[in-house]
């Protein structure tokens, strides 16, 4: 009877020490599994905080990206005014502000208005102007003598009464004459002469819408030239 009272108690004793094996897993157990539920649910809690966070920031980024479009639409608009408002401006510069050949006679007009020329005469002369007719229906021909330079005053030819002068005038020497000559045209409307070194001369002169062609040639005798002017009409 002793010995099995002394294996009833060991075997209680070890079901005892069992139990409490198995309470303590099952605490650690409990322990480990709270840890992980409650990291669990800190971590579905950060997530949420996360999502929420990032999902306010699509919010703002979006109304930002409507922001920037819209000023993108109005810089768009500003800019096409802009360019429609250069375009109309030189449009307006182009139509008010000569160039070319315009802009040269303005600013001749204004040489002429500032040198007192009336108005009246320039509008007159600008009502006469007309597109220039070539004379070539006859030459009128002249000869004079080529001055020896320093050897007295030059004796010039006329032309159209008066109106047209040339005279010539050459340095004394072995040089050809016709190179070394001094050749002087003088209109009677022209403030300056047209002056060149050298035969023969060509020279365009438009009178009343006339232009007529003006030749300064070496003559067959030595020491004179020919002056030939072209004239409108028949001879």
């Amino acid at each position: 009877m002793a010995f099995k009272s002394g294996l009833s108690r060991e075997r209680s004793r070890r079901r005892r020490k069992f139990l409490w094996r198995g309470t303590m897993w099952l605490a650690a157990a409990a322990g480990f599994g709270a840890i992980g539920y409650s990291s669990y649910q800190a971590g579905i809690l950060l997530a949420r905080q996360e999502v929420s966070g990032l999902e306010s920031d699509v919010t703002s980024l979006t109304r930002q990206l409507a922001t920037v479009k819209g000023e993108n639409e109005r810089l768009r608009t500003d800019l096409t005014q802009t360019r429609q408002s250069a375009d109309a401006l030189k449009r307006r510069y182009d139509a008010d502000i000569p160039a070319g050949g315009l802009a040269r006679l303005v600013d001749l007009l204004r040489q002429r208005l500032a040198g007192a020329v009336p108005e009246d005469r320039i509008a007159q002369v600008l009502r006469d102007a007309a597109p220039v007719r070539a004379c070539e229906g006859r030459v009128v021909r002249k000869r004079f003598v080529i001055q020896p330079a320093g050897q007295g005053t030059e004796q010039p030819v006329s032309l159209l009464d008066g109106l047209i002068l040339v005279s010539a005038s050459a340095p004394t020497g072995p040089e050809d004459p016709n190179k070394t000559a001094q050749v002087t045209i003088t209109q009677a409307w022209a403030p300056l002469p047209i002056k060149a070194t050298g035969l023969p001369v060509q020279q365009s002169i438009t009178v009343n819408n006339l232009e007529m062609k003006l030749l300064v040639e070496p003559s067959g005798m030595r020491g004179y030239g020919d002056v030939s002017l072209s004239l409108c009409g028949k001879g």
